[in-house]
């Protein structure tokens, strides 16, 4: 009933000031349907510059990895983001999270579709970051969803969208942990919920930060079968952290 209501206010919202119209970050009159005004696209930065080639995350510096992919065991093969997480995207999509504003995800979603096509990334499946149903009956809705589902209503693929893996414990907050804690946060926390044997699956979020939720999730589809599994989301935060690798030579 509460996932009714929402999506009904969502509708009546979009009748009166259709989300396209209004910059995400400052409630600017928009017409060209972009998100952000031009005051606030200043600082929507565009992930479009030096990438970790793994993850995806911008990254500074002469290394080709990220701090994380360089070290840790990753079970996705490819990620990538639209944009930097930062300024007027950070705070947009601290809205779109925890501040009741759902409807975010129709634009969102238009920049998560220009990435797949621009990176023509190749599907069968499309899912998202699964909530717990505690956190979800909390927030009303999982943003991920929402923007899964907008970009395959874009995309005209709306049946390669599917429920493909699910939260089975409650978790602390990835944004509250450290690095370390983000990591071990998710262990176990999710399991497949559908045949994904042979299937390319693309998982979509909103934001990856250290990127513990995307590879939890690719962990369990590939363990269920998946051939390969790729990371979308609207955001990734700098890399900035500087590593050296010993010579064992």
């Amino acid at each position: 009933m509460k996932k009714t209501t929402f999506r009904l206010k969502a509708w009546l919202s979009e009748l009166i000031a259709p989300t396209e119209c209004r910059c995400l970050n400052c409630g600017r009159e928009l017409f060209d349907g972009l998100g952000f005004c031009d005051e606030c696209k200043r600082s929507a930065i565009l992930n479009d510059g030096k990438t970790c080639k793994r993850c995806g995350t911008s990254i500074e510096g002469a290394e080709d990895y990220c701090g994380n992919c360089a070290f840790d065991k990753i079970y996705f093969d490819k990620g990538y983001s639209a944009f930097v997480y930062d300024g007027a995207v950070r705070d947009a999509i601290l809205r779109f999270k925890f501040g009741n504003c759902g409807n975010f995800a129709r634009v969102f979603a238009k920049f998560l579709a220009a990435v797949a096509v621009k990176q023509g990334i190749e599907f069968d499946i499309v899912t998202f970051a699964p909530m717990s149903k505690k956190s979800l009956k909390q927030r009303g809705y999982n943003q991920a969803q929402l923007l899964a589902e907008y970009f395959c209503a874009i995309l005209e693929c709306s049946e390669k969208l599917c429920d493909a893996v699910a939260k089975v414990k409650e978790t602390s907050r990835q944004e509250l942990l450290s690095r370390a804690e983000r990591k071990s946060n998710l262990v176990g926390a999710y399991r497949c919920t559908a045949d994904v044997v042979g299937k390319r699956v693309l998982v979509i979020d909103d934001i990856k930060t250290t990127g513990a939720t995307l590879n939890e999730c690719a962990k369990v589809l590939k363990k269920a079968g998946a051939s390969s599994v790729i990371g979308l989301t609207v955001a990734s935060p700098r890399e900035k952290f500087e590593y050296e690798v010993e010579d064992e030579g």
